[in-house]
């Protein structure tokens, strides 16, 4: 589609906020995860121009939900207005809200001279802005609100960019990494889910002195990831987490979870993150100061994109060769195992 005049594209996670809604009962954003919001700002219930708008949104409320989409609209008027306005204008389907001192208003950007502007937001199932529009004209839009909803949704029903595209690349650059974009990998991570909520992971970011020794204690085929600016050790043991029945314990699973983690963030940033398991544990963990009754479960390499020409020749046709998976149907089944 061709984005209309006036809308700006966004990946930014939306304000929380809590108010009144047209009953007096308190609402907030969170009442609405997972699913998709349409949050607009108006200046005042009962006006020609902001019943105009309310009566569009309403009359494609089945529309909106039929896209998993809440409409809310907000405005500085009490909640016995819009409860009143509501039912005049037979309202359907819209969750109005009062923002009296403009507090939501604000933290939107909704504001003006001290007063609201006409303002549309489209918010995702991950309470992340998506679009806006700012000065809202009334004619058609709500209909290019819809539009823009239908083409989000469709990519959110995509596979993720950041899982089609990543894959074990190994052409990496000794470029150095800044600090903190390290450190928003090891907060990606540290945001995985855990049995328990243990966290049974550990990460240490070799630099410096401990990075040259870890270097030391790859393999020879992990050659290309000696010129990494940055890698980092992934550790933990069966104490850290849980110890269930059937052999199962979870802090491998856990730390494999956190890893994704960071796969992903790094994907995203335009970093190549590799995770490898060709390095002698020992003298890792000896470069690392790792304790000895920790396992040493992985080393991820980190680094942007670089010169391929310095790859070995298979390596080279793995980093631009077709993507290789067996067939989902050899390793998924449905019903029962080997079904």
């Amino acid at each position: 589609m061709i984005f209309p005049e006036g809308v700006k594209m966004l990946y930014k996670l939306a304000p929380d906020f809590s108010l009144r809604d047209a009953d007096g009962e308190e609402r907030s954003l969170r009442d609405f995860r997972g699913r998709y919001v349409v949050l607009y700002f108006f200046p005042r219930a009962m006006t020609q121009g902001c019943t105009k708008e309310a009566q569009d949104f309403s009359s494609r409320i089945g529309d909106f939900k039929g896209l998993y989409a809440e409409v809310i609209g907000i405005s500085p008027d009490p909640a016995g207005r819009l409860s009143r306005f509501r039912e005049r204008y037979g309202l359907d389907g819209i969750h109005f809200l009062s923002d009296p001192e403009l507090r939501v208003a604000e933290a939107y950007g909704a504001i003006e001279d001290g007063k609201i502007i006409r303002s549309t937001f489209i918010i995702d199932r991950t309470q992340t802005i998506r679009a806006l529009w700012k000065r809202v004209k009334v004619p058609g839009h709500v209909d290019e609100v819809l539009e823009m909803l239908r083409t989000i949704h469709a990519a959110d029903m995509e596979l993720l960019p950041e899982i089609r595209f990543r894959r074990a690349f190994r052409a990496i650059s000794p470029d150095p990494v800044p600090r903190e974009l390290v450190q928003r990998l090891l907060e990606a991570a540290h945001l995985a889910p855990s049995c328990f909520n243990n966290q049974s992971w550990r990460f240490v970011v070799a630099e410096g002195e401990s990075l040259e020794k870890l270097r030391e204690s790859l393999a020879g085929g992990n050659y290309w990831a000696k010129r990494a600016p940055v890698i980092i050790a992934v550790a933990s043991k069966p104490e850290l987490g849980c110890r269930l029945s059937d052999r199962r314990d979870y802090f491998l699973f856990d730390c494999g979870m956190a890893v994704g983690n960071l796969m992903l963030q790094a994907t995203r940033m335009g970093l190549i993150a590799h995770p490898i398991a060709g390095y002698n544990p020992e003298k890792a963990k000896e470069a690392l100061r790792i304790p000895e009754d920790y396992v040493l479960i992985t080393l991820v390499v980190v680094g942007w994109h670089g010169d391929a020409g310095k790859l070995s020749e298979k390596h080279l046709e793995r980093e631009f060769g077709p993507r290789e998976r067996v067939s989902l149907s050899e390793v998924a089944f449905w019903g029962y195992f080997g079904g």
